[in-house]
């Protein structure tokens, strides 16, 4: 039960960090004045990004939470 509640919690954050890097881009592309610059900036936003949002899913999934969560329940 707390497993599915934690996911939920996580699966918001995700969503939130998708809205924020959307509206980041967003104003990169609206908003820069250099086009041979901001492709660059824009390029390397986006596979940092990715990068970090794909490690930390990894890391995320990779606990196992229902352990995690009996034990620190258990005290």
């Amino acid at each position: 039960m707390l497993a599915e509640i934690i996911l939920a919690l996580y699966a918001i954050v995700i969503l939130i960090y998708l809205f924020i890097s959307f509206f980041i881009v967003y104003h990169m592309v609206r908003f820069s004045s250099e086009s041979e610059l901001n492709t660059v900036m824009l390029v390397f936003f986006v596979v940092v990004s990715a990068g970090l949002l794909f490690s930390n899913l990894l890391m995320f999934f990779s606990m196992d939470w229902n352990t995690i969560l009996s034990k620190l329940l258990a005290f």
